[in-house]
Parts: structure tokens; C-alpha cells; sequence
């Protein structure tokens, strides 16, 4: 009889692809693409995957990012550049790009700053192995690690958004908006062409579609790390956010539209 061991050594890693919103970015832009270059194959590979397709969906950046993103040389032609035209749209209509443009049948949402680690793929990739649709990393289980804190207002900010957001939705899970989130597109990709909210809580519109539609989400802990450099505003966006979780909170309500079509822009 075969070990379980030999027998994992012999199957094909799953394709994965990066999905890597940004929006005038120069300053972190070219760190991200260094560590992706030096680390992302190996730390892909342990989390038994095989990077196939790195994405960076530029959102109408004003000050040097595309022209770095021009001028990358890595990942052996992996690297592939997506441009959103016209004003800066928001988050989530960056991250929706990404996912509807991948080709590989796992997609990784991380931010340009690797707040979570890529060495904490593998607590995801365990969880999609053992059937779920989508992990989401969390900094609110038990079990995670906060290496970095935020500001404490932006900490009672982020709280007090997530207690909203499970009383106006009822959703289960205790941190919606890390930027860690693995997804099966297979089942997955429909959330995206669902999705409506474009800035930064489309996830809890993602995750609400999620748990409509029946997908298998799981919550993991994972590390975190704060960068104090967020494009979000401590009021505008925050703002923004809020009026966005009542509006899907209302959706949730409502039948579910078909699949809308996404129009994609062009590389």
C-alpha cells in the first residue's frame, strides 16, 4: 500500500493565482514585487501549490506606480498587469478584476503591503483542501497573532465596523475585511461577477453572496502586521463603508440577480 506521504508526493500541485490590488502605490510597490520574486515560489510550494499567474490591478494611479509596474522584470513572465481606466474606482473593483481575470482555479487576495505573511498561505490552502469555497484570514480568533497593533482608534474603529456588520448581515465570522482570502473559483467566481460594492467593504458584500449561494467559508487565524501607510481615511472611507454595509444589508433581502456581466479592461 502506498503512504499517505508518497502518495501526496505524486499528485500536482494546484495552480495558484495572486490577486494584488493597488492604488498609488509606489512606495510599497517595489518591496511587494522583491518578496514575491525572492519568496512567493517557495512559499507557495509549501503550502502545496504552484504559483501560476501573479496579478497586479492598478486603480487609476496618479503617481509613479504604473510606470514601476511597467518596468518589472520578474516572475519569468507570471507577472501580468491590469489596468482599471478612467477615475480610481476603490478596492473592490481592483480585487473583482483580479479574480474575474484569473486562470488558475485558486486565487489568493493580499495586499501590497503582505500585512499577513505569504507564509501563512498554507492555513488557508489546508482549509480549501479540506472542501471549503473560501478561507478568510482573521485577526480577531483566538489563535491569531497581531504583531503590530494599529492605532487603538482605528482598532475600536475596526471593531465597532465588524459588530455592525454581523448585526446588519448576521454574518458568523469575526473580522470580514483582512486582506488575506483564499477562493476556489470554480465555485467562487460567481461572487465576483455578483459583487456591487467597489471600495473597501466589498468583502462583506463578497461574503454575504458567499453564504447566499451555499459556499463553504472558513474563518482561520493568522499573523498580521500593521503598516501605518492605509489608503483608508479615517472618515471618508470609513464612511463610505458604513453606508456600503447598510446597502448590502438591504440586498440581502432581495432575490439574487443572474450573473451580471463584468466588463474586463484589457491588459
Amino acid at each position: 500500500m502506498v503512504g499517505s506521504n508518497a502518495l501526496a508526493a505524486t499528485m500536482t500541485p494546484a495552480p495558484l493565482a495572486i490577486i494584488v490590488p493597488v492604488f498609488n502605490e509606489e512606495r510599497r510597490l517595489p518591496p511587494l514585487l522583491d518578496a514575491i520574486a525572492r519568496d512567493a515560489d517557495r512559499l507557495v510550494a509549501a503550502a502545496g501549490l504552484e504559483l501560476s499567474e501573479v496579478i497586479v490591478v492598478d486603480d487609476a494611479s496618479t503617481d509613479g506606480t504604473a510606470a514601476i509596474l511597467d518596468a518589472a522584470h520578474v516572475l519569468a513572465g507570471r507577472l501580468s498587469v491590469r489596468r482599471l481606466p478612467g477615475r480610481n474606482r476603490g478596492k473592490g473593483a481592483a480585487v473583482r478584476e483580479g479574480m474575474l481575470a484569473a486562470t488558475a482555479p485558486l486565487a489568493l487576495m493580499t495586499d501590497v503591503d503582505l500585512s499577513t505573511p505569504l507564509d501563512d498561505l498554507g492555513v488557508l490552502a489546508a482549509e480549501i483542501e479540506r472542501g471549503a469555497d473560501v478561507a478568510i484570514g482573521s485577526r480577531a480568533l483566538p489563535d491569531s497573532r497581531v504583531l503590530e497593533h494599529q492605532p487603538v482608534y482605528r482598532e475600536l474603529m475596526g471593531k465597532t465596523f465588524n459588530i455592525g456588520v454581523r448585526m446588519l448581515t448576521r454574518l458568523p465570522w469575526r473580522d470580514t475585511q483582512c486582506g488575506f482570502k483564499l477562493f476556489r473559483l470554480q465555485t467562487a467566481r460567481r461572487l465576483f461577477e455578483l459583487q456591487r460594492v467597489e471600495g473597501f467593504a466589498f468583502d462583506v458584500d463578497v461574503l454575504v453572496l458567499a453564504r447566499r449561494l451555499g459556499l463553504t467559508v472558513r474563518e482561520v487565524p493568522v499573523r498580521w502586521v500593521n503598516d501605518p501607510d492605509t489608503h483608508v481615511g479615517l472618515l471618508t472611507s470609513s464612511a463610505q463603508m458604513a453606508r456600503d454595509a447598510i446597502r448590502v444589508a438591504y440586498w440581502s433581502r432581495r432575490p439574487l440577480p443572474p450573473p451580471r456581466g463584468v466588463t474586463r479592461t484589457q491588459e
